[in-house]
């Protein structure tokens, strides 16, 4: 079976964040943020599957969990710093959430997120 490179991750990479932090950003972040895409079925129908390819893609390269202990400290502070920001303001997209609806971050799962990042901010520095 080929597997496509995006999907080759070494062991090790991948963020361990706590289990209901992890959950969360399964649920909501990991489609377009990791290399563990669940692409529904009408991703392959184009020109649908143009615009969520390069969404995913896009996502990837801003920030990809699945290699997240390959990234030096420096650059995981300034992920950790950015992540609150966005997920208040444009996180994860009203375009995905259309379809996605079990993604919604509740104001919970904000404020488990944001305390996560400070907290693993905190123990990077």
């Amino acid at each position: 079976m080929n597997v496509p490179a995006d999907l080759l991750v070494k062991d090790g990479d991948a963020l361990e964040a706590p289990e209901n932090v992890q959950a969360i950003l399964e649920k909501s972040c990991f489609d377009c943020h990791s290399s563990h895409t669940t692409f529904p079925w009408y991703s392959s129908i184009a020109p649908v599957s143009w615009f969520t390819k390069e969404h995913v893609k896009d996502g990837r390269e801003h920030m990809n969990f699945s290699t997240w202990n390959s990234y030096e400290d420096e650059k995981k502070l300034k992920y950790l710093e950015k992540i609150p920001k966005a997920i208040q303001s444009k996180m994860p997209m009203a375009s995905y959430l259309i379809m996605h609806k079990d993604a919604k971050l509740s104001d919970a799962d904000k404020e488990a997120i944001k305390a996560w990042t400070t907290e693993a901010a905190f123990d990077l520095e």
